[in-house]
């Protein structure tokens, strides 16, 4: 007799309600600051893009950093090191295990906790937390610009006119999202977005240097001055 092979046309799917631990850093902390936050990419940390981005905390902003909820353990010599996810999504073959929209539902919940939902914000995504920034921005109140490092855009994640400006930040070397995709993607999206702007910078891969966080600061800077 013949055992019965199993298959993907086997898997059920349902929906749980659990609670899941989420950490985060929060520095600067002070009544009437604008607020920074920053997403960080997919097998990343917070203080892995806050090291990249904004090494320098200036007191001016309250900083919220946090890890994606979704651990992505990475192998290394001698263990593992702890790294994070925001979502679990492929839209491009409409595979989706985990919608960007639970995260992004976590991370209003954590901004309103603290009492911070009033504050004027400004998102930083690098790579997926790029990507993750169309999900989260229409949930916040008061935000005042986004930034994308290192990320590319799907107009149809945002598909109407953005709330705020959108600025995006890339390395013509950049090894994991390749140069022309974003920028090719970025245009794409000029017409829910008229006032952004792409700035590339020549020799840089999937990261930052001295050039683009200096850049990324001054922008900053113009958002509230």
């Amino acid at each position: 007799m013949a055992h019965p092979k199993i298959s993907s046309a086997a898997l059920l799917k349902t929906e749980v309600q659990v609670t899941l631990p989420l950490s985060y850093h929060h520095f600067n902390q002070g009544a009437g600051k604008p607020l920074l936050i920053f997403l960080h990419g997919y097998t990343d940390t917070a203080a892995g893009f806050l090291k990249r981005a904004f090494p320098h905390l200036d007191h001016k902003y309250e900083i919220l950093a946090p890890n994606g909820l979704f651990p992505v353990p990475q192998k290394i010599a001698g263990g593992w090191r702890q790294s994070f996810a925001w979502y679990f999504a492929e839209f491009t073959k409409s595979s989706v295990l985990i919608h960007p929209d639970v995260s992004a539902s976590a991370l209003v919940k954590l901004i309103q906790d603290l009492g911070l939902e009033d504050r004027e914000k400004v998102l930083l995504g690098f790579s997926q937390g790029g990507f993750f920034l169309p999900f989260l921005c229409r949930k916040l109140t008061r935000l005042k610009k986004m930034f994308a490092v290192g990320s590319a855009f799907r107009p149809e994640d945002y598909q109407t006119t953005l709330p705020v400006p959108l600025e995006a930040f890339h390395g013509t070397e950049d090894e994991i999202v390749p140069f022309e995709i974003a920028r090719t993607s970025f245009q794409d999206l000029q017409p829910l977005n008229p006032q952004g702007r792409f700035f590339s910078f020549p020799g840089l891969g999937h990261s930052m240097n001295d050039e683009a966080r200096a850049l990324l600061f001054e922008r900053i800077e113009d958002v509230f001055e």
